[in-house]
């Protein structure tokens, strides 16, 4: 069975070239077989929207929810970050590791971050045409005078996406990597990924998913993976976007409680809360130098860029999503040294 005939597509297929077992041992990883792959596609029957009264009644009780827990008459829930994890000499999220994902976009994080973070991942995932990029940075790795003494990269465990970026040259390089086809339109490569890997991370325990990301990009691009991030949070996974300079990931409504590594408070590197998509009726913060008090946040008032840290530890109680983001170290610096050897 190919992959075209096991979704019920006419795209075009793509075989392993070991045969299918290779990827029925990976969708058997997650205990479901092909049921836990559940993509919706093109012409679902909508949803009956709601009773304009019914609409009116949940806003209300949302509303009085959110007031009451940022009175704390119900206490807010709690979350701890530890993004030092991600950019220092650990370079794991999790005791039972972490997902690392490449996505169709230039490789922006300093080689040495990426082979550690690769290294100490539990699972390992290129989206389509990510592949490409994964395959010039092994092949880059492989040739570089740095790498000739460490270690081989650990391989991919899987390719998945609808394989419209993904080369021929790139296909016969993976060729025993199991590759999962996605061919539905209604969602991007990145959040049909996170689908098929979460039955897996659920099995394994895994939370938190690395996300080699381009900031340099498309906006709607960017915006795109940013959706993901919210689309995510349903699935009970942590997404970090890691790009040549920045840490970037969702915190929830909530208290959160971010550990900032002591080298980017000294250098006074920069940190933003955005609130995207909708607005944040109740933000307090600690721990920045300009901190907010019981602020709203929305495009077209008020957000905060630019931003740095008083201490170590951050503090974040907001009622609404906001989109958390920070300078890491000195990436930007590594890149261009790089681009200069």
């Amino acid at each position: 069975m190919n992959f075209a005939q096991l979704y019920g597509t006419c795209c075009r297929t793509m075989t392993p070239p070991s045969g299918p077992g290779v990827a029925l041992n990976w969708l058997r990883l997650s205990g479901h077989g092909f049921r836990w792959i559940r993509i919706a596609r093109v012409g679902s029957p909508a949803q009956p929207h709601p009773h304009p009264a019914a609409q009116r009644l949940l806003c209300t009780k949302t509303t009085i929810g959110f007031r009451q827990q940022m009175d704390h008459t119900i206490p807010p829930k709690e979350f701890k970050w530890t993004p030092g994890n991600l950019i220092n000499e650990n370079f794991k999220l999790g005791d039972q590791g972490h997902v690392c994902v490449v996505l169709n976009r230039q490789i922006q994080v300093p080689a040495h971050v990426v082979k550690l973070l690769w290294k100490n991942a539990a699972v390992r995932c290129a989206v389509d045409g990510g592949s490409n990029h994964w395959r010039d940075f092994v092949v880059g790795q492989a040739m570089s005078k740095m790498s000739k003494a460490s270690s081989p990269l650990e391989p991919l465990d899987v390719i998945t996406g609808d394989f419209d970026s993904i080369s021929e040259d790139t296909v016969d390089f993976f060729k025993t990597t199991p590759k999962v086809h996605t061919p539905d339109q209604d969602a991007t490569d990145f959040t049909k990924a996170i689908a098929v890997l979460q039955p897996v991370m659920a099995q394994r325990k895994i939370r938190d998913v690395v996300v080699f990301h381009d900031t340099s990009g498309r906006l709607d691009q960017v915006m795109a993976n940013l959706n993901t991030l919210y689309k995510s949070q349903k699935d009970n996974c942590n997404v970090f976007l890691l790009s040549g300079d920045s840490v970037t990931w969702l915190l929830r409504p909530g208290k959160h409680t971010i550990q900032v590594p002591v080298d980017l408070v000294t250098s006074q590197r920069w940190c933003s809360l955005m609130p995207v998509g909708s607005s944040a009726h109740n933000v307090t913060t600690t721990g920045l130098k300009w901190n907010l008090y019981h602020a709203q946040m929305e495009f077209g008032g008020m957000v905060s860029t630019s931003n740095t840290y008083a201490t170590e530890f951050v503090q974040v109680e907001t009622d609404a999503n906001l989109i958390w983001s920070m300078g890491a170290y000195d990436f930007e610096e590594k890149v261009r040294q790089t681009a200069k050897s």
